[in-house]
């Protein structure tokens, strides 16, 4: 009865013993799904579930190695990161791509001309305003001191008139130049040279 009573107490104890010591070559102690699930802030059946998709290796019946639990997660939310990058970088591509067809087929269309065809129209039109404007004090008075008066309030709103245009065209050549940077950062793709801050930046391991 003795001998029995020590052997049952003994196996009870084993089986509550906490985990033992690493022998997993380096990959720490083995520890349940649900412990695994507390430790990372999971379900259990979310443990479970990284498993079949092979994120993190199974040792045994409901057995995993501390370190895979943990590596195996860290991998899976680089992956994760690298994804979203890539869709959103991708995303931005095919934007500008249908922004690029849409301008096109708009100029097709003649709903839309080139900024430089249109200010060439701007500079053509305040030309032909300047040559017409030449003769009016000539034609307006005999007077040389009535014309000279009116030739120079004609010269201040031609002067006035070619400072706003220039200011203007600064400001398109301005936008166009930031509308290209942009358009030029929205097709290159991104997070491609972020570094990976798990110890195995591979895909996930077999079970």
């Amino acid at each position: 009865m003795g001998e029995n009573s020590a052997g049952g107490s003994g196996r009870a104890s084993a089986q509550n013993a906490p985990p033992g010591p690493d022998t997993g070559a380096g990959r720490g102690q083995l520890i349940t799904s649900a412990l695994a699930a507390r430790l990372l802030m999971v379900s259990p059946e979310r443990i479970r579930q990284l498993s079949k998709e092979g994120w993190i290796e199974r040792q045994g019946r409901d057995q995993f190695f501390l370190v895979d639990v943990v590596q195996g997660y860290i991998r899976l939310r680089n992956d994760s990161d690298r994804r979203a990058q890539k869709s959103a970088a991708d995303s931005r591509v095919r934007d500008a791509r249908a922004r690029e067809i849409e301008l096109r087929n708009a100029t097709r269309e003649r709903r839309l001309m080139e900024i430089d065809e249109a200010m060439a129209i701007v500079e053509d039109m305040i030309g032909l305003f300047r040559a017409q404007t030449a003769g009016l004090p000539a034609r307006v008075t005999r007077d040389l001191q009535f014309r000279r008066t009116i030739e120079t309030a004609v010269n201040d709103i031609l002067e006035r008139v070619a400072d706003i245009a220039a200011e203007r065209g600064r400001a398109v050549a301005e936008t166009r130049a930031a509308s290209e940077a942009v358009a030029s950062n929205s097709a290159r793709q991104m997070g491609g040279g972020e570094p990976d801050i798990s110890a195995d930046s591979g895909g996930p391991r077999a079970a």
